[in-house]
């Protein structure tokens, strides 16, 4: 287990927050589908039984393929001698409301954690995975208590229970699927899900195919979590949970274009400088409010506050004005000392540009 390590300089304005401090004994559900827009939920929608699936075993399978593999995959994980690690995809929630007697809260975070034995990444054999019900697995609650996203701490993980007392909401991790990550693999017969998003744009499906595999079927060597999507800091999630406090509901890391495009911005997806470049990136928003054509960055002293990057940052608005893109800037002094307030600015201006 990692030591627990609270996110730090919480605003105590939050706490007045219903279900903000602690959760009751209540079912859980998170709503991904309503939350995360299309792309991310195409994404991780097939991440459970074993993966990533291969042309191969599309071809012995008449191209179904189950959670519990067929005996005609065991046969060739068998001949292939191929090992196993027992993935999780792990959500931390936010905003949790009370409805029809479940707590329904919405993502902030999606990561990636191996399952592990006395410290180390559990390894496995296909003769395991032959016998184990994986779809079974898969629907056992699993909750890490503990799980703080921002510095890679994970807590208590806890198998079969509810026990959601004594810890702010947000450091709850709920397994939301579970996956055998096979090793090695033939990474020219990987097939990834279709995403209407990116059927037009060729490089741009390569780019994003690379990044599959280096994130969700790259073996684990440490017991870390793979940070996959959300925010990138705490001043950022403190926004987030004050704006949907008075009803507000932007979009997550979003990337934008020149040419309009917007699509979520993974940790690893487009980061370097020639796919950005392909992709005519102008920046990429903290938060966005599509149907109102309105950007949020936070920016912190550190990083916004020389000459340079307050030009950087002008050159930036400019040109989202020029694809009639509204930005609006936050300190993250300010969003320390009043998330609350900082979310009503913005509510304000969205008023504004009705």
């Amino acid at each position: 287990m990692s030591e627990v390590k609270n996110i730090e300089n919480r605003p105590k304005e939050l706490g007045e927050i219903e279900f903000y401090n602690e959760l009751p004994n209540m079912p859980v559900k998170i709503d991904l589908s309503g939350s995360i827009g299309q792309f991310l939920a195409y994404d991780i929608f097939d991440l459970d039984g074993v993966q990533p699936i291969e042309t191969g075993h599309l071809n012995v399978n008449n191209k179904i393929i189950g959670v519990n593999p067929s005996k005609a995959s065991i046969e060739i994980y068998k001949k292939k001698n191929t090992k196993f690690q027992l993935v999780y995809v792990i959500v931390n929630a936010y905003g949790f409301k009370e409805v029809n007697g479940e707590l329904v809260g919405k993502p902030y975070n999606i990561s990636l954690h191996p399952a592990s034995k006395r410290g180390e990444v559990s390894v496995v054999t296909p003769e395991w995975i032959e016998k184990i019900d994986l779809e079974e697995m898969d629907s056992v609650p699993r909750l890490y208590k503990g799980f703080n996203p921002f510095c890679g701490a994970y807590g208590l993980h806890m198998i079969g229970t509810v026990d959601y007392s004594n810890i702010e909401s947000d450091m709850l991790g709920f397994v939301h699927r579970m996956y055998a990550l096979a090793m090695p693999i033939e990474h020219r017969e990987i097939t990834s899900p279709e995403i209407p998003q990116l059927n037009d744009n060729k490089q741009v499906r390569r780019d994003y195919e690379k990044y599959r595999k280096d994130r969700y079927f790259k073996p684990f060597r440490k017991v870390k979590p793979r940070r996959i999507w959300g925010c990138d800091s705490p001043i950022e999630l403190f926004l987030l949970q004050a704006m949907d406090s008075i009803g507000l509901a932007p979009e997550l890391q979003t990337i934008i274009c020149e040419d309009g495009f917007t699509v979520p911005s993974f940790h690893k997806l487009w980061e370097n400088q020639r796919s950005r470049r392909r992709l005519k990136m102008i920046t990429e928003a903290d938060y966005y409010f599509p149907d109102k054509k309105l950007a949020v960055f936070c920016d912190s002293v550190a990083h916004h506050s020389s000459a340079e990057a307050i030009k950087k940052d002008a050159a930036i608005d400019e040109k989202l004005k020029e694809i009639d893109i509204t930005s609006m800037r936050i300190c993250g002094r300010d969003i320390a000392n009043s998330p609350i307030e900082c979310a009503k600015k913005i509510e304000q201006l969205l008023v504004e540009l009705a």
